[in-house]
Formats: C-alpha cells, structure tokens, sequence
C-alpha cells in the first residue's frame, strides 16, 4: 500500500446535472479521473474515490420514498431502481478512472453495509483493505442499504467514507463540490468560510441550507455534518473545495494549500 491514504468524494451536482435525468457531466468526470491519477503518481497515495448521484438515483429515491424505509408495497421495487441508478453513474465513473490509468473497482455499499436507522451498524470492509494493499483504487458511492430497523435506508457517500475513515487512517479527506467551499452568505457568494470547528458550527449553521435540485441525503448541511463529526474521530484534514477548476482536486489530494473550506475537529 502506498504511504498515504486519501479519501475523495466527487459530488453528485460537480459530476451531474441535477436539474435532468440522468446527464452526466462526462467532460468534467474524464478530467476529475486524470487528477486523480496524476495526485496518485506525484505523491504517492492510495485513494479511496467516492463519489454522489446527482442526477441519477436521487429522482427514485424521492418518488419511492426509499430514504423512509420499507413502507408500502412499492419499497422493493423503489429499492431495485435506487440501487440500479446508484450502479448506472458508479460504472461511468469506474470507467473514467480506468482510461485514466487508475485500476479502479466499484464498492456497491448494499453490499458491504447494512444500516439501522439509516446509521451504519455493520460493515464489512476486508475487501477494500485487500484492494488498497494491491494498490487498487475502491470507487463506492451513496447508495441504498438494507436496514435493520426500518427495513431499508439512503446513505450519502459522506456516511460510507465516514465509516471507511473509521476502519482505515486516512490523511485527509477531499469533498470536490462545484462551489469554493461553504458560503457564509449563500446564495450571495462574497464570503467564503475558510474553517469550520465545533467552536464556529452553531453560527456556520445557520448559513448552511440543503440542494438546489432533488436531494435526498441532506444537502451542504448534512455533509459539513458528517465531515465535522469524521475530523473529530479520525483526526484527518478535511477540506471542501471547487472541483470545477481545472487542477484543484490534485493539489488538493496532495495537501497543497488550495482556495476551500477546511473542517477540524
């Protein structure tokens, strides 16, 4: 395994457009893939590379109601159509990554997690860690899960890098979105918030709202959430930036000082 481990998550709105069904963004996914590549010579890294839905299962999810759980006749069907749309954007993905250079290999998390509540609760990430060891780059993303207490759940790739931080020690961890970062002034965009701690969160909350577009796993809130919660338990470098320009996510990956929100615990 190379020396580092960088945890990168490619957003469903920077690799999609959200307002259509089912457009990927192949341009910008064919780029993201060449950073990735070249972070990956240039430092040495592994890389686990998430990445969201955006167009594609979140239009599903909502009309089945998925994220509520198993609750009427048409759960099982809803469950089938998230989780093909998840896979549809997962493989477009995979193959950027692949003609890049990267031996890249989709991690499906219905397969690998099961949540309660739509928490996590058991995990099972041996494959992954193989994967790693061989230099493999693992692609999993925000996906249906069977649940435990309500039969099914949604979780957002920030929760399946969450519970991947938990198991691997990642050094920083990459959330590429198609702004600079958290806005404090959304939809204004002046006045880019350059850190969020447990000190500042209760004020930065109040600026933070959900998507633009059809979302069902939260928003800008839920992933400045769930990073808060991965930079207090894991002790990485987490950092939000714009993966919209050119070169960003590589000199990201590689810890260099970029335009971003950065989020510590």
């Amino acid at each position: 395994m190379a020396s580092e481990l960088v945890l990168v998550k490619l957003g469903g709105s920077l690799i999609t457009d959200k307002t259509a069904t089912e457009l990927p963004r192949q341009d910008e996914i064919k780029r993201l893939a060449r950073e990735v590549r070249l972070a990956r010579q240039e430092g040495n890294l592994s890389a686990v590379v998430g990445h969201g839905g955006g167009s594609f299962p979140h239009r599903p999810a909502h009309k089945y109601g998925t994220a509520k759980g198993f609750h009427n006749a048409d759960s099982a069907r809803g469950i089938a159509e998230v989780q093909h749309a998840a896979s549809r954007l997962n493989r477009i993905v995979v193959r950027a990554l692949i003609d890049a250079g990267e031996d890249a290999v989709s991690f499906s998390p219905s397969s690998f997690m099961v949540t309660e509540k739509g928490r996590p609760c058991k995990v099972f990430l041996e494959p992954m860690r193989i994967a790693l060891s061989k230099s493999i780059t693992p692609v999993p993303y925000g996906d249906v899960t069977f649940d435990e207490a309500q039969g099914c759940a949604i979780v957002s790739t920030e929760t399946v890098l969450e519970a991947i931080a938990k198991k691997f020690k990642a050094k920083r961890i990459v959330i590429a979105a198609n702004e600079d970062g958290v806005w404090r002034d959304y939809p204004q965009n002046t006045e880019l918030v350059e850190e969020i701690s447990p000190r500042n969160f209760a004020e930065i909350r109040k600026c933070l709202g959900g998507s633009a577009a059809t979302d069902v796993t939260g928003g800008m809130l839920h992933k400045v959430e769930s990073m808060l919660t991965l930079a207090k338990k894991t002790k990485a470098e987490v950092i939000i930036i714009n993966g919209t320009v050119p070169g960003r996510l590589r000199d990201a990956m590689l810890g260099r000082k970029v335009i971003g929100t950065r989020i510590t615990g």
